[in-house]
C-alpha cells in the first residue's frame, strides 16, 4: 500500500504504539511525518501500518485540522490541543511590559 498525504496509519513501535495518526507529509521513501493521536513527528515507514482508509487532509496540515478531519471520520481523538495563541496571565504581564520598555525607549 502506498503511503501518501493523507493516509490512515496505526503506529506500531515506541511509546506511541496502538494509536492511529495520519500521513502529513512523505520525506522520502523510508520516512514520513505523521500526526494525530500520537505526538507530531517523523517516523521510519517500517515503525507504521497503513490502513485503507485516507483522510482529507492537506501536505503539512496542522494538528488542529488533523484532529477535526479524526473527528468527522469518527475516530476518537485521544490527544488534547490547546491554542498557543492563548497564554498565562504571567506571560501576558511580561510581554506587557516588555511592550512598554519598547515605547518608553521609542520615546527617548
Amino acid at each position: 500500500m502506498v503511503l501518501e498525504v493523507g493516509r490512515l496509519v496505526v503506529k506500531t513501535a515506541g511509546r506511541d504504539a496502538a494509536n492511529h495518526a495520519v500521513v502529513v507529509e512523505v520525506l522520502d521513501d523510508k520516512f514520513v511525518t505523521i500526526d494525530g493521536n500520537v505526538r507530531r513527528k517523523k517516523v521510519n515507514v517500517a515503525h507504521i501500518e497503513p490502513l485503507n482508509k485516507t483522510l482529507d487532509v492537506k501536505k503539512g496540515a496542522s494538528t488542529k485540522d488533523v484532529l477535526a478531519a479524526f473527528e468527522k471520520e469518527g475516530i476518537k481523538v485521544t490527544k488534547k490541543v490547546e491554542d498557543k495563541k492563548k497564554s498565562t496571565p504571567k506571560a501576558q504581564e511580561k510581554k506587557a511590559k516588555k511592550g512598554a520598555d519598547k515605547s518608553a525607549k521609542a520615546e527617548k
